[in-house]
């Protein structure tokens, strides 16, 4: 499970984000699974968007984060990079020996 307000994974015991201290509000005497009115779906919908927002900036913040890193070390990223690229043809051209030898 994931916080509603900063999108950090929560511990399955947490009442609340230990990393940002959200709590989520107590659930009301009626289902949320199962909104009596319209007018409550509409509010849950508001909520949820509201929320995949809030997700969405997040997610955009920590590429933004991850991109200035990358940028930052561009030669070291390049060789990582360049190392994982050489890896994945060494598999591949070990799986097309393989399937040749099956032949």
């Amino acid at each position: 499970m994931y916080c509603a307000q900063c999108g950090k994974e929560l511990p399955a015991s947490a009442s609340a984000c230990p990393a940002c201290g959200f709590s989520p509000p107590a659930p009301s005497g009626a289902s949320s699974s199962h909104p009596s009115s319209i007018d409550e779906a509409v509010s849950q919908l508001k909520r949820v968007a509201q929320d995949l927002g809030r997700a969405a900036a997040d997610l955009s913040q920590q590429v933004v984060d991850k991109a200035g890193k990358v940028a930052k070390d561009a030669p070291g990223s390049a060789r990582k990079v360049t190392r994982k690229v050489s890896n994945e043809l060494d598999k591949a051209a070990r799986e097309i020996d393989r399937i040749l030898r099956d032949l």
